[in-house]
């Protein structure tokens, strides 16, 4: 067809090919060493990344939270809380990476990660040009899913976004 407009067949042919590619990711993701049966695991990790500016402080505070509220668990020792420090603009700008590598090995070594703010360098305020901590770690961890639910009782409203982490801005990236 003319004009990059598609058939019904075409454009369901075409979105049946990215379900199934995400179906054959997701078998992947399961058959990979790294994937986690959270159902099995006996101790769950959460790794305490404050980042910089206020991170640290908005961090200290949401842990403060979690601990509350996850306090028959932490008891019981199926969950531990893990300090991860490093995550700062100085510390990424003095080995020039998003993510130093001994933080990132540290982030992987944890189940759940709670990250405070990180700054992103930019390049036209005089600090070097890396890439951003979020975008790296999205990646690194293939972090795929933003989940947002939105709730509003009042109004009825129960509903949740998922936006598309790894592949870019839109949730099949070059493909929709």
């Amino acid at each position: 067809m003319s004009n990059n407009i598609l058939t019904p067949n075409e454009a369901a042919a075409k979105f049946e090919d990215i379900i199934n590619n995400q179906f054959k990711r997701i078998e992947k993701m399961k058959s990979s060493a790294d994937f986690v049966d959270y159902s099995s695991v006996d101790t769950i990790v959460i790794g305490i990344c404050g980042g910089d500016g206020i991170g640290p402080a908005i961090t200290a505070e949401s842990e403060r939270v979690l601990k509350a509220i996850l306090s028959d668990e932490v008891s019981k020792g199926k969950i531990v809380f893990k300090e991860i420090d490093g995550l700062t603009l100085e510390n990424r700008l003095s080995c020039m990476k998003p993510i130093p590598d001994d933080v990132l090995a540290e982030l992987k070594s944890c189940h759940v990660i709670l990250k405070g703010p990180t700054t992103t360098p930019d390049a036209s305020a005089g600090t070097p040009n890396i890439e951003s901590a979020n975008v790296a770690m999205r990646r690194e961890l293939d972090l795929f899913a933003n989940v947002r639910p939105v709730g509003i009782p009042s109004e009825g409203i129960d509903w949740t976004f998922f936006r598309e982490n790894t592949e870019g801005a839109y949730a099949v990236g070059s493909l929709g």
